[in-house]
């Protein structure tokens, strides 16, 4: 068992871990009711979408909500609904997904990237005070891998200025910030049901906020070709420009499902994540992020840690992931590069954007690596197999420099790398 699976042992973990996407019978049952209705999907009014919107915002502690195509256009429709536009700037993490930086580019305004925390990569509030100008419209802080942002000095931050706040919780279904569901916190929050999250229906994605004017606007005319709201909802008349963003029954009748078993699996990860932390604790080159005294509830959509290269050996990063995976755990490097070094800047010059200096976001592009949410749902000796395979590969660290492999092997989730290999 010591000799390392990449070079032809005996890998440390060899039954599958947890499935995900997992549909059980609850899903199949309230896809089947949708299946033998007359309304599927379209108008995404349907009694299905009806019931999710009330029943997530309820779980997040907010009062209304309105299911949308995906958690990207949901971000970009709160804007819309703000009236931000060209000549407005909205500040972003430089270290996140780019659906973030998409929703606002797509609106035409300014996206300004700020450095992240080093504690928790979310937001760095006073990065983000000394970016602020009088183009400022509006703050999305990235509740990252689940953990949530340290959102109130931010929120006092943009109160002093008359900023708007959209917590970009793509990550964070169920998280806790001082007695306070993620969702709840600021103007708006914006959700993903993609495929990998916590809380899924093969995509989709939902805004949830105490405005119902705002949620009203979003649900019956921004995201429905600009159709009137409520009592003048018509399938033919449009009072603005507005996008095709509905949501289907049939997503809806999935996220229902998944939302019956959401805290049960929050638990399940909280109480695997709190092990897994205290066992990787002391493993050399291997540095774990705490949680902070403000989070009650991490989400863990992803369990990020920091592989420290020059305390494992010199190993590079990628080297470790293929030794790791092939040990039996499901890992990833974190995203590639500051969303400002993105290649799309230099062909798609059209796109306004402004960065600040980011070394901790750059740093983190290069160290962080994650282990993903479905593996938290398993049984506790299969999380002490995860510590054991790190142990294992770093007790043989010296014998990775043979590897050859390429950085971007273990970058994106396994979806998309399941996805990948699916197609090529």
């Amino acid at each position: 068992m010591n000799k390392l699976a990449i070079f032809g042992g005996e890998s440390l973990i060899s039954v599958g871990w947890p499935r995900w996407p997992y549909a059980g019978e609850r899903e199949r049952e309230l896809v089947d009711e949708v299946l033998s209705s007359d309304i599927w999907g379209g108008t995404g009014l349907g009694p299905k979408i009806t019931e999710l919107n009330k029943k997530f915002a309820e779980y997040c502690d907010a009062k209304y909500g309105a299911a949308v195509a995906n958690g990207t256009v949901s971000m970009e429709l709160c804007l819309v609904a703000w009236g931000i536009g060209p000549g407005d700037e909205v500040i972003i993490p430089a270290a996140t997904f780019m659906a973030t930086a998409v929703a606002v580019h797509n609106v035409g305004a300014t996206v300004v990237y700020v450095d992240v925390d080093p504690k928790t990569l979310n937001i760095d509030n006073a990065k983000v005070a000394d970016a602020i100008t009088n183009r400022t419209k509006a703050i999305i802080p990235v509740h990252i891998g689940g953990h949530p942002c340290d959102i109130d000095p931010l929120i006092e931050i943009a109160g002093k200025h008359n900023i708007k706040v959209l917590e970009d919780a793509a990550q964070a279904h169920g998280a806790i910030y001082k007695g306070r569901k993620v969702g709840s916190l600021a103007d708006v929050a914006s959700f993903s049901f993609q495929q990998s999250k916590n809380l899924q229906s093969g995509e989709g994605g939902i805004v949830v906020s105490d405005n119902k004017d705002l949620i009203d606007l979003i649900h019956y005319s921004l995201g429905k070709f600009g159709r009137g709201i409520r009592e003048k909802y018509s399938g033919h008349i449009h009072y603005r420009f507005g996008w095709n963003a509905c949501y289907t029954e049939i997503q809806a009748a999935i996220a229902l499902a998944q939302l019956e078993r959401l805290e049960e699996q929050t638990e399940k990860r909280t109480v695997n994540a709190k092990k897994l932390y205290s066992l990787m604790e002391n493993i050399e080159g291997i540095e774990t992020f705490e949680w902070q005294p403000y989070c009650d509830r991490h989400a863990h959509h992803l369990f990020l840690l920091r592989f420290k290269s020059e305390n494992f050996e010199n190993v590079k990063r990628a080297q470790f992931l293929a030794a790791l995976n092939k040990e039996g755990v499901l890992a990833s490097s974190f995203y590639p590069m500051a969303l400002y070094n993105q290649p799309l800047y230099k062909s798609e010059t059209s796109l306004s954007m402004r960065k600040t200096i980011c070394p901790v976001a750059e740093q983190a592009c290069r160290e962080v690596v994650f282990i993903e949410q479905n593996l938290l749902l398993a049984d506790s000796h299969k999380i002490e197999l995860i510590a054991e395979a790190v142990k294992k590969i770093r007790k043989n660290a010296a014998q990775l420099h043979t590897i050859e492999i390429e950085e971007s092997e273990f970058i994106g989730s396994s979806v998309l790398k399941k996805a990948a290999k699916k197609n090529s």
